[in-house]
């Protein structure tokens, strides 16, 4: 019978704690990710603005030379185009083979003075980029992030909430396996002093002190065979 009461109590633990771990689990993942995106974007709207500025006062280097030393630094893509939307310079590709731009929605918005963010794949290498572009004086600047490291660190941090929830959700159902076994063998003690009392024994005692509901009902019992 106890390992019945173990198992049950021990079940009930375990379903508890799981739904916790799954629910906390979920919730500051979904927030955690979001936060890992809005860090690089952040980042990107920070350095396009930087390589915008560059492009704008650095009359010592071609702009061909400015795009391949800001890709070198800033790990991404980058892009300078006029204000009809044709390439002028580009890290990746060559710009007389690449297509008109005006009409790309990050471009479109940074010609009319604003950031502009976009997330598609590229037409002219096929990868998929997150694009952010900013307006440079008479031209426009942009810098493309591969999505794919954008899910790779979505992904490092999924596999620590992982960990950090399974290594929770065991330090927890060990000190349930303690709780239950402690809640077992209570309640062992109080069903065997009840089946002495049954078999005619009214001298049995029960030593159960504390103020939780198990010591009630053992001191409870406990008066009734004195009463006796």
């Amino acid at each position: 019978m106890s390992n019945r009461i173990f198992l049950k109590a021990l079940l009930a633990f375990g379903l508890v704690i799981l739904a916790a771990t799954l629910t906390l689990e979920f919730t500051i993942r979904r927030t955690w990710e979001s936060a890992v995106q809005s860090d690089i974007e952040r980042l990107l709207v920070q350095n396009v603005q930087g390589f915008a500025l560059l492009v704008e006062n650095d009359h010592e280097h071609s702009i061909q030379q400015i795009a391949m030393e800001e890709a070198r630094i800033t790990q991404t893509r980058a892009t300078v185009i006029a204000a009809d939307g044709q390439v002028l310079a580009d890290s990746r590709a060559d710009p007389e083979t690449m297509e008109n731009h005006a009409h790309r929605p990050e471009i479109a918005a940074a010609l009319q003075g604003r950031i502009g963010t976009n997330s598609r794949r590229s037409h002219t290498v096929g990868i998929e980029f997150l694009y952010v572009a900013a307006p440079s004086g008479d031209k426009v600047v942009r810098l493309a992030y591969p999505l794919a490291t954008v899910r790779a660190h979505v992904g490092e941090v999924r596999q620590t909430l992982l960990r950090a929830a399974a290594l929770g959700l065991a330090l927890a159902l060990l000190l349930a396996v303690i709780v239950a076994q402690t809640i077992a063998s209570r309640l062992k003690r109080i069903v065997r002093f009840a089946e002495q009392i049954a078999e005619g024994n009214l001298s049995a005692r029960i030593d159960e002190r504390g103020g939780d509901e198990i010591a009630q009902v053992a001191m409870a019992l406990d008066r009734t065979a004195r009463r006796l």
